[in-house]
């Protein structure tokens, strides 16, 4: 890339282009610890009801449909020495670290009481279990099944047969005024590996004002740091139009700046990091669930104060080489502005539909923890002989292949084909297209009863993800440059860039996408039961031995693939539709862009047209 234009296409430098970037996978990475991570933490690590959890989401995100546009035209007001944006880039790093961390210092809806904890482990095998040993307890039926009390003291004896064989595969199960704790036989050990099971005894819902409160907090925290988020989000967006007048150039830095905010999720290992260091809080004498809630904050704080650092960056490295006029206009103007802009309303309704697919990143790390990991990576990851889980490993970056490699590697190939092909054309193709392989993933679930784990059954689901998810990085693509060719359109008619506004309806498609995707996510949880207490109990179950993907009869795992393909699906047919017609054209903005720099290199202001 060539670092000098003529005058009359001022443009970036590498060097420029290079810490923007940098900037922008900083601020990613703090996006994508809230967007997917905050949502594991709320439900499946402190317990706030999915109900409660969507509500949150969709109340943020209906405060930010009023909250962006403002901000947008505070930013496009703003006037310094640095420009309009700069000033915002510099300065907002450090207190969206702030805010980032504040929601995950939290209390716990749900936690263990008194009556959880039971001070067992490994048992020795005391004698054979024979009937004048059982005549001495109780016997009780619980779950369907008839079992012996063998002890009222912590001592399990193992199951046997008449020939005193061990029976593989029994539960002996130990009850007191503490509730109910499972015991599962290990014949391979010759003991009875005694299991923390948290019973309907075993821990309490926060109630009254406590519960309020942690509700509250929650929402408060969240909100506050999609307000800050905001002020950050829309100028590092808003700058791409005002750091070249050259539209290649400008389409080279939207697209590697897709590509960059893609590989913002790192942030999404989030949810794998944190769980690792629950050793270190478990050693201080927290038990499994406390010390699960202090490896989160603690992580979320290492992890954002390293975004917060990279974003900064950007602030310290862009310029602004387009210049602006004096007129600006106000909130209500602007508001007026962006929805009398054709071709960005009909962008704007189109994202709007297009909201389910924000699903895979709302649903994406429960996904993967649950079904793939079953809530225990060490333990997954890991085999009875100590060595590595070479076969899950594999099979989960098939899986990280086909969601990553699609969104981040296919937005690279974008510009060249909008050097082709013409940019409406391509992004219809793409919503249709892309809904193909959504409903595809559904179907092979459903097809094979629910288990994808065989090699085959990986390679064809991971085909799929990439298929789609190519689709949903090529429309993040050309949304982010057809939204910069609306900037040249409304300058070229009223006479004003306005940038912030413009850049603040795309963040503004994110996060209302973000609050229906959460609401669809909340209701679908609520029916199969994935919420609060079923969740810890759940949690508790998997420690147990059992599989998530057969627990409750597979209906947990069937509701996550749903929500990652038939609604995204619907939501890709949909947003062609407003699209369909797209009035502003290529050549219509080749045209506009030349008159517009022509303007510029002439010295004139770019008064409003009639």
């Amino acid at each position: 890339m060539n670092d000098q234009k003529p005058a009359k296409a001022l443009t970036y430098t590498r060097r420029e282009l290079a810490g923007y970037l940098t900037g922008l996978a900083g601020q990613n990475i703090i996006y994508n610890i809230i967007a997917t991570g905050l949502a594991f933490y709320f439900q499946s690590v402190i317990f706030i009801p999915a109900i409660a959890c969507s509500l949150i989401f969709a109340i943020a995100r209906v405060w930010d449909a009023i909250n962006d546009p403002m901000m947008g035209s505070i930013v496009d007001k703003t006037r310094t020495k640095w420009g309009k944006c700069k000033p915002y880039l510099l300065f907002v790093p450090a207190v969206i670290c702030v805010t980032t961390i504040l929601p995950f210092f939290n209390s716990m809806y749900a936690e263990p009481n008194e009556k959880h904890e039971v001070e067992l482990s490994a048992q020795p095998v005391y004698s054979v279990f024979d009937e004048q040993a059982a005549s001495a307890f109780e016997k009780f039926t619980y779950d369907g099944k008839e079992y012996i009390v063998a002890s009222d003291s912590g001592s399990w004896e193992i199951t046997r047969d008449a020939e005193g064989k061990i029976i593989k595969n029994t539960v002996s199960v130990f009850v007191n005024e503490n509730g109910i704790y499972k015991a599962v036989d290990d014949p391979a050990q010759g003991k009875t590996i005694v299991q923390e099971f948290q019973s309907e005894f075993g821990f309490e819902k926060a109630s009254g004002s406590k519960g309020a409160f942690i509700i509250i907090w929650a929402a408060f925290a969240y909100i506050l740091w999609g307000m800050t988020y905001t002020v950050g989000d829309i100028p590092l967006w808003g700058v791409t139009s005002l750091m070249t007048e050259d539209q290649n150039d400008r389409a080279k830095a939207l697209a590697l700046a897709r590509i960059f905010a893609n590989a913002g999720m790192i942030g999404m290992a989030f949810t794998f990091i944190a769980p690792n260091f629950n050793g270190i809080f478990i050693a201080k004498g927290m038990d499994e669930a406390h010390a699960l809630r202090s490896s989160y904050i603690l992580t979320a704080i290492i992890l954002t104060v390293f975004s917060s650092l990279l974003f900064e960056v950007a602030g310290l490295s862009v310029k602004e080489k387009v210049s602006q006029s004096e007129k600006t206009y106000s909130i209500k103007d602007n508001f007026r502005i962006m929805w009398g802009n054709k071709p960005f309303r009909q962008l704007l309704i189109s994202g709007v539909l297009r909201s389910p697919i924000q699903l895979l990143s709302i649903v994406a790390m429960t996904l993967v923890m649950y079904y793939f990991f079953n809530n225990d990576i060490e333990g997954t990851m890991t085999l009875p002989d100590g060595s590595a889980n070479v076969s899950i490993i594999i099979k989960v970056l098939i899986m990280g292949l086909g969601i990553f490699g699609g969104l981040i590697g296919f937005s690279a190939v974008i510009p060249a084909l909008a050097r082709r092909f013409e940019k409406k054309k391509l992004y219809n193709f793409f919503s249709v297209a892309g809904a193909v392989p959504y409903i595809l993933i559904f179907v092979i679930f459903k097809l094979t009863g629910g288990d994808i784990l065989s090699w085959g059954r990986i390679i064809i689901m991971g085909a799929m993800f990439f298929m789609a998810s190519s689709s949903m990085g090529a429309l993040n693509v050309l949304q982010s440059v057809m939204i910069a060719d609306c900037i040249d359109y409304e300058e070229h008619i009223h006479g004003v860039r306005t940038d912030g506004v413009f850049f603040s309806g795309q963040s503004f498609i994110t996060k209302l996408s973000a609050g229906i995707a959460s609401l669809i996510s909340g209701a679908v949880y609520a029916i199969v039961g994935f919420s609060d207490k079923n969740i810890a109990l759940l949690n508790n179950e998997l420690l147990s031995g059992v599989d998530f993907k057969t627990y409750a009869g597979g209906k947990y795992a069937a509701a996550m693939f749903f929500l990652v393909s038939i609604p995204p699906a619907v939501g890709m047919l949909l947003s062609a539709i407003p699209t369909r017609n797209y009035s502003l054209t290529d050549r219509e903005h080749t045209r506009i862009l030349n008159e517009l720099n022509a303007r510029r290199a002439a010295g004139q202001d770019g008064k409003e047209q009639p």
